[in-house]
Parts: C-alpha cells; sequence; structure tokens
C-alpha cells in the first residue's frame, strides 16, 4: 500500500515526553508488488476500511486507524471514559532485568496505575512469577506473560508472543507447546480455543545469532489479531509494522517492552468496560495510539541505566539466579556477563576496573550507535525483500 504523508509539528508535553498528533494520510492506489510506504514522519495512521476511525474522528484523520495521537489528546480520552494500557512490560522476574526496586511488579502497578493506565499487565518472559508476589486478581490488573517459541519449519526466526488473561495452568500449556512442539500454528491454534487475547511482539525482531525470515513474518501476520508498535525499535521498523497491519487488516498496540520501570511511556487508548473489551477493539482497530521511537539519545540512557542497576548490586532486593543482558556492543556485552555471572573473581579481574570500563564503554555511545546501525540494517533488509518502498 503506498501512502503519502503529511508533516505535523512534534509539541512537548508537561511530562517531558515529546508525542505527536495524527495530522491526516491520502491513501493511495497499490503500486507494484509487495507492501508499499511512502515517508515516515509522525502522525503516520493505519488506513484501513470502514467507520472504526471516526471515533477518533477528532484526534486525527477520520476513518484511518488506529491513530497515531498526542499524550494531551489521550488523557482527553480517558477523561472521557477510554481505557488506558502499555500491554508489554517486563519486572525484575524476566531473567534480563535486574532486581531492583523500579522493576518490582508491586511499584510498577503503583507506578502505572498513577500514571493513568486503566489495565496493568506483566509479560515477563516465560514466567508468570509476578502475580505470585503481586496477586492475581487486583483491580486493572490482567495476568500476562511473554512467551518465546521458534518454529524451526515455518518461521526459522525466535517469534515472541504476549498472551493475556490465562492462569497458571493455561501458562503451563503454552510453554509446553513453544518448547516440545516448537509448532506456531498449534500454538495460536490453542490460544484460540482458550479465547485468549495474543499479540504479535516486535514483529521484525529476531535473537542474537539469528537471520530474520521477514516474508514468514509476513504470513504470520494472517494468525494474529493483533500487532505491537514498539518503543524498543525505530521507526522504520515501527512503520513497517502500520503498514503490515494495514494491509492485513490487523489492530496494533503500543508497547513499551520497558525492562528498567519505564511503565506507560507509550500506550494504547480504546473503549471497553473490561479488559476482554479494550482488547477487542484494539483487534478492530478502533483504537488510539500514543506512540515514540527509539532513537540515539533513548538507546543510549536505556544501556546506561540497565549498567548502572547491574553495577550497583547493593540495590539489589533479591537475588538471580539467572542475568542475562545484551547491548550490542561486544566489549560491553563480555563486561556485563562477568559482572551478572561472578566471572571477574574467577578470571582474577577486579569488579571495579569492570565497573569503570562497562561505565567508559556507555558513556561513549557506542554501543547504542551500533545498535541503531543494526537495526536501520535490518530495516533497509525488509524493505528490499518485501518490496517496500523506503
Amino acid at each position: 500500500m503506498e501512502t503519502k504523508m503529511k508533516a505535523n509539528n512534534k509539541k512537548e508535553i508537561s511530562s517531558g515526553l515529546v508525542m505527536t498528533a495524527g495530522s491526516g494520510l491520502e491513501a493511495q492506489p497499490k503500486v507494484g508488488r509487495g507492501l508499499r510506504i511512502r515517508g515516515s514522519d509522525e502522525g503516520w495512521c493505519q488506513a484501513k476500511a470502514g467507520s472504526a476511525g471516526a471515533a477518533c474522528s477528532d484526534y486525527g484523520a477520520a476513518g484511518e486507524k488506529p491513530m497515531l495521537i498526542s499524550l494531551e489528546k489521550a488523557r482527553t480520552l480517558i477523561e472521557a471514559g477510554w481505557q488506558a494500557a502499555d500491554l508489554h512490560v517486563h519486572t525484575f522476574y524476566s531473567y534480563d532485568v535486574v532486581p531492583t526496586r523500579e522493576v518490582d511488579p508491586l511499584v510498577l502497578y503503583e507506578k502505572a496505575r498513577a500514571r493513568g493506565m486503566s489495565f496493568v499487565s506483566f509479560t515477563d518472559h516465560d514466567t508468570m512469577d509476578a502475580y505470585d508476589r503481586i496477586g492475581w486478581t487486583r483491580e486493572g490488573l490482567v495476568p500476562g506473560v511473554e512467551v518465546k517459541i521458534l518454529d524451526p519449519d515455518k518461521v526459522g526466526h525466535t517469534v515472541h508472543i504476549n498472551v493475556y488473561m490465562l492462569n497458571r495452568s493455561q501458562f503451563e500449556e503454552i510453554e509446553r507447546i513453544a518448547r516440545e512442539a516448537q509448532d506456531i500454528e498449534l500454538l495460536v491454534e490453542y490460544l484460540r480455543a482458550e479465547n485468549l487475547p495474543f499479540t504479535f511482539n516486535h514483529p521484525f525482531w529476531h535473537e542474537p545469532g539469528e537471520k530474520l525470515n521477514a516474508r514468514a513474518v509476513v504470513e504470520l501476520a494472517e494468525i494474529f489479531p493483533v500487532l505491537e508498535y514498539n518503543l524498543g525499535r525505530i521507526k522504520k521498523l515501527n512503520r513497517l509494522v502500520l503498514e503490515l497491519a494495514a494491509e492485513k487488516n490487523r489492530g496494533v498496540a503500543a508497547g513499551t517492552d520497558s525492562h528498567t520501570g519505564d511503565i506507560g511511556r507509550i500506550f494504547t487508548v480504546a473503549r471497553g468496560g473490561n479488559f476482554r473489551e479494550f482488547f477487542e477493539s484494539v483487534k478492530n482497530g478502533e483504537s488510539c495510539l500514543v506512540t515514540e521511537d527509539l532513537n540515539y539519545d533513548r538507546i543510549k540512557n536505556e544501556i546506561f541505566q540497565r549498567l548502572e542497576m547491574l553495577i550497583d548490586s547493593h540495590k539489589w532486593v533479591m537475588g538471580k539466579e539467572e542475568l542475562k543482558m545484551e547491548t550490542g556492543n561486544a566489549l560491553a556485552d563480555a563486561v556485563i556477563e562477568m559482572l551478572s555471572g561472578g566471572r571477574a573473581e574467577i578470571l582474577g579481574v577486579k569488579r571495579a576496573v569492570l565497573k569503570g570500563v562497562a561505565r567508559m564503554v556507555s558513556r561513549t555511545g557506542l554501543p547504542a550507535r551500533i545498535y541503531l546501525r543494526k537495526q536501520n540494517m535490518l530495516a533497509s533488509r525488509i524493505q528490499q525483500e518485501l518490496n517496500f518502498a523506503a
């Protein structure tokens, strides 16, 4: 689908976030093969048929969904009775999160509610231990998990899926299918049979050492009701997700994928008296998104913050059997591995020296530049393979 963009200005919100309001989009006939998108200005909206976009007509172009809106306009919708949720958040129970107070599920829950989130869901990697700590029935709390599955036959790279409203026994069955069957279609069939809401997380992503199968991603979009707009992805990749969702007539949810406690920085706004109704609105494209994209300053600060959380182990609130963090820089990752695994003492290297090296590498911004370069290269490859027009 080829689209024309209308530029709109960024607006500084009082909270310090920079958000954008949807401006307008003119749909054009599809040209040639594949999915096509022209431009990547803020204010891009997913063009889909139907009248659902009229629900956001005061906040963007009617008939287009989901709308990308400002934080200020999202607050107006919330005051009018709409619900808000950041549907992708990690606590210190995830293997790649440092166990500090900022990522305690108890703290995150209160922070999310204070930021206006109607629903709070913790989607840790293949574990639901956060709910044993916080309880399963708090107001607005939606049990969730991020499931990892590698289907070597149909996909060829690892896919992450968020699942919501599940119980412990359903979680165990999901994990069994993911580990033993390694069949993504079988997993989706189970989720549908159990009537569990689920999303395709950061679709154009793969584990380190893997190669993304872009064509498989396009095919997978057929079986997922909702795709994710992820704060940890650059604008080009998020725009490709929006275009894919438009082509496949799928909903889009915005998630921070936060590993440092920044819950609710981006989020989804939609109508619904409960979470299931809210998710149905998102699935049908009857939603608005408050979005941001990964940039140099954000990834540099994120890497530095995660390193500081790792280094300041006296601030940890519990021990950690497994802690795996990656920055995209070989030197930084080696230092992190030694610090987190206790190998510094084994190798006779003073932890103080490693801490200094880690901070120095992080402050140079080199890991951030390498990470962004990889994402830009990935986006370019996807555009070439799928005939996306930059």
